[in-house]
This record gives C-alpha cells, sequence and structure tokens, in this order.
C-alpha cells in the first residue's frame, strides 16, 4: 500500500469516528499497514465499524485482512502448478506460493485445462473404449433410454447398471443427431 494509499484509507476512518488525519499519522499507519492490499484494507475498515464502535487501530486492519484472505483460500480451490515442474521441488513450491498469494488477494486463477488433447494410441489401445468424435458428441446429451438415464457427460449403463462396451445407446445417439431414423449414422458426422 502507498503512502497515498494509507491517506485514503484514513480517509475513510474519519468518515467514521471523526479523527484527525496528520502527517505523523500516516507514516505510523504505513509503517504498519504497507503491506496489505488497499481494496482489503478498505473492506476492513468498513466492516470493523459496521460491527464495533471500538476505535480503529492498525492491529484491527491487519486481523480483519487475514480473515478476508482466509475467506478466499477456504471457498477457491487451488489449482496444481504445470506439469513440468513436477521433477523441481523448488519452482514447484513456488509455483503453489504464488498461487496461494494470488488466491489470497482476490485473483482468479484458471481452473481446469483448457487445451484440447486427444489420448494417445496406447491409452486408446489400453482402455478399450471409443473414444471416436461419435462418442464425444452423444456425451453432450442425456440418456433418453429410462433404464439408463445417464446425464450429459456420464458413461450409458445397460439395466443392470453395467458401463456399456459400445459408445452409447441408440436412443441418446438418435438424441445427440448422429443417427437418421433408420438407425443408419448422418452422413453429414454428426450434429454441431
Amino acid at each position: 500500500m502507498t503512502v497515498e494509499e494509507v491517506i485514503d484509507l484514513l480517509t475513510t476512518a474519519a468518515a467514521y469516528d471523526r479523527r484527525t488525519v496528520g502527517e505523523t499519522d500516516v507514516i505510523a499507519w504505513h509503517r504498519a499497514i504497507a503491506d496489505l492490499d488497499i481494496l482489503d484494507a478498505q473492506d476492513a475498515v468498513v466492516g470493523h465499524y459496521s460491527e464495533t464502535t471500538e476505535w480503529l487501530m492498525p492491529a484491527h486492519v491487519r486481523k480483519r485482512v487475514k480473515a478476508i484472505r482466509e475467506a478466499r483460500l477456504a471457498r477457491e480451490i487451488l489449482p496444481a502448478p504445470d506439469a513440468e515442474l513436477a521433477d523441481e521441488p523448488g519452482p514447484y513450491l513456488e509455483a503453489i506460493q504464488d498461487a496461494v498469494k494470488k488466491l489470497a488477494r482476490g485473483f482468479a486463477l484458471p481452473k481446469q485445462i483448457t487445451a484440447k488433447v486427444e489420448p494417445s494410441e496406447e491409452y486408446t489401445e489400453a482402455r478399450g473404449e471409443d473414444h471416436s468424435p461419435i462418442r464425444i458428441e452423444a456425451f453432450r446429451v442425456a440418456c433418453p433410454w429410462p433404464p439408463c438415464r445417464a446425464l450429459p457427460g456420464a458413461v450409458c449403463v445397460d439395466a443392470d447398471g453395467r458401463r456399456l462396451s459400445v459408445p452409447a445407446h441408440e436412443a441418446r445417439l438418435r438424441a445427440a443427431g448422429l443417427l437418421e431414423g433408420d438407425g443408419q449414422p448422418r452422413s453429414s458426422g454428426g450434429a454441431s
């Protein structure tokens, strides 16, 4: 926090408690809370005076900012660092610490892998499942077959709850627009 931001913070406090703010006050407060984010500190001042009439001190601001940051960390999931750092403990730990600091300060971090990655041939063979575009398109819709009713993204199951070895039930393929009325695959290559 800059000296000017401390002046703004003390001006906010003065609006509640009618304190006078001089140069000495600004210097003292800056030494005590310079490492805090101004927006979090402003929220702390408003929160303090929303709950108490006690005279505001730097320790009150620090305590409330800590609670604000802890609340952010409690409701966010910390994303894993890049896989390339897995064999490098120092940079891996630094990446985690950097992510924690960013989350605590209120910055949003990517929560999932966004790149489209096709499974390797070895993976597909070992898994023994069809990862074709037909299966992917079929997974975009729920399965309408009553014993299954798999939700979008879920695998179709038979009447006994076992996973199917085919991409999806015929009813689901139809619902996804992948089959014609006669059960033949659509010549356009699927719905979009």
